[in-house]
């Protein structure tokens, strides 16, 4: 059984999708379970290095132009004492600093070598004049080079014109040409393919058979799709709906009804195996929705898409009157309304503050800011940026969530695992999983009612939950038992059924 994870993205920021495949790629490797997690175009070091830092590791991942030069995982083995020569390099100095060797003749860079930490070669630039000439990258051996040309020759700067792809004999596989707008791939044998081609013969070079599983996190607007499903030959097709398969007015700036994210998917459901949703809530609704576009319904299954270690976290050391709120800072995340029901509350309970984690859309936080600076509420409300919370929970006594819609959570879940009380809108799905109205905080109904009115009743609200710090040592036991369920042994034993596999490790 062979298993590939499509699709790791290129270029973008991270989101509950990518913690997700990083859980599943520690889950899997503990259970010695191989997986190889597919970037469809060529990742660059910072798309690796995010990946990586979610816990999936070299020896998991893949793209399709790597894949096809014989090769299967991007794992480094390549010592830098190959390059340092001089009978390699002529240089009459070495410069080093940190990861980087410099390479020196006549006073002028000749070539710069990036390494890991174990001296394995990333990559190695080579240079005439202060001009970058080409660049090759390394993985067991070298495995492709970007060659560049001057687009203006008075300034110098240079422009990726190519790209050399050799196969662990150092023998060239195939070329990609840059061309304007358009990219052409040219094979050493003589074939020439546009880039939807080349996706089919990657798909098709893959061998699928029924004895493997493919799973999909994404699903709209991918070039992949098509072709996977035609070129699968009855591979196992798991698809993982991380929104929402249809949303209610207000519940998403970007749609309403049909999510596209997932139109295909829905469209040509027979061919799909299972789908996997957060919540049991989810799986009914989608079940219900397929039956109302009159669609074929696979297996759903329900698995979260991470989960909390086993031991309880005990603290003694949260802060009193202290909230805190982790997501992408952006409009569907209702950031504004929880900084307004703040400021509403501190007029009752002037010690309450808020702390901020999270980056996002530069034009809602000058917003965001400009609300803040208007109401003078600097001192007790603060933007924290993008940080790793999950050892900061333990601080805090209060979780926000005021999301129009979370089809799980992963941020709530990890808040309940910590034992925080939680407030936050009566939404779809996550909020209504991790918050219980009056057992481990407050749901607030925010249906039918104007903003100024939502507002007063999100800020009494908050200054309720602090009021009785009895009441709030309840609710702080309660949200250790919800989160319960949610433990890394349940999580992992649900994918290893799905995948047939009888033991579970983690």
């Amino acid at each position: 059984m062979r298993i590939f994870d499509f699709t790791l993205m290129n270029g973008y920021e991270f989101s509950g999708v990518d913690v997700a495949q990083g859980f599943r790629a520690k889950l899997f490797k503990k259970n010695n379970i191989d997986i190889k997690f597919i970037f469809m175009n060529l990742p660059t070091q910072r798309d690796l290095d995010l990946y990586i830092n979610q816990g999936i590791d070299r020896d998991q991942i893949i793209s399709k132009e790597i894949y096809l030069t014989g090769r299967m995982d991007m794992r480094l083995s390549t010592k830098k004492d190959i390059l340092i020569s001089k009978e390699i390099i002529d240089h009459d100095d070495i410069i080093e600093k940190d990861n980087i060797t410099y390479l020196i003749e006549n006073n002028k860079k000749k070539c710069e070598i990036i390494c890991d930490d174990e001296n394995n070669i990333m990559s190695a630039s080579y240079y005439k004049d202060e001009r970058i000439i080409f660049t090759s990258f390394y993985f067991d051996s070298l495995a492709y080079t970007e060659l560049y040309g001057t687009s203006d020759h008075e300034i110098g700067e240079s422009q990726l014109e190519r790209r050399l792809f050799w196969n662990t004999d150092g023998k060239l596989v195939f070329e990609q040409v840059f061309d304007a707008d358009k990219i052409k791939y040219v094979f050493s044998d003589g074939q020439v393919m546009d880039n939807q081609e080349f996706v089919i013969y990657f798909i098709k070079k893959l061998a699928l058979n029924e004895n493997d599983i493919c799973i999909m996190d994404r699903g709209g607007y991918l070039d992949y799709i098509r072709p996977l499903f035609e070129f699968g030959n009855r591979a196992e097709f798991i698809c993982v709906l991380h929104s929402d398969q249809y949303y209610e007015l207000n519940e998403n700036i970007g749609s309403l009804y049909m999510n596209y994210e997932y139109y295909y998917w829905f469209k040509y459901s027979q061919v799909i195996d299972t789908f996997i949703v957060a919540t049991e809530e989810q799986r009914i609704a989608l079940i219900n929705k397929l039956k109302e576009y009159d669609r074929y319904i696979p297996s759903i299954s329900v698995i979260p898409p991470g989960a909390i270690e086993a031991q309880k976290c005990i603290t003694e050391n949260r802060k009193k009157y202290s909230i805190i709120s982790a997501s992408r800072i952006e409009e569907t995340k209702g950031i504004d309304l929880l900084i307004a029901g703040v400021i509403e509350a501190h007029k009752y309970n002037p010690y309450i503050y808020l702390d901020i984690y999270g980056e996002g859309l530069r034009e809602y936080i000058g917003y965001l800011n400009n609300v803040i600076s208007s109401h003078n509420a600097w001192d007790y409300i603060h933007f924290k940026g993008r940080q790793n919370v999950k050892a900061l929970y333990q601080y805090y006594e209060v979780y926000a969530s005021f999301s129009r819609f979370e089809s799980f959570g992963l941020s709530l879940m990890e808040a309940a695992g910590n034992g925080l009380a939680m407030i936050g809108l009566d939404t779809r799905y996550g909020n209504r999983l991790f918050i219980k109205n009056e057992q481990n905080g407050y749901l607030i109904d925010g249906n039918l009612m104007d903003k100024e009115a939502l507002v007063k009743k999100i800020g009494m609200a908050i200054v309720k939950i602090f009021e009785d710090e009895d009441r709030l040592k309840l609710f702080h036991e309660k949200s250790y038992e919800i989160a319960s369920s949610y433990t890394e042994e349940n999580v992992g034993k649900k994918w290893m059924e799905l995948l047939g596999t009888e033991e579970c490790k983690f």
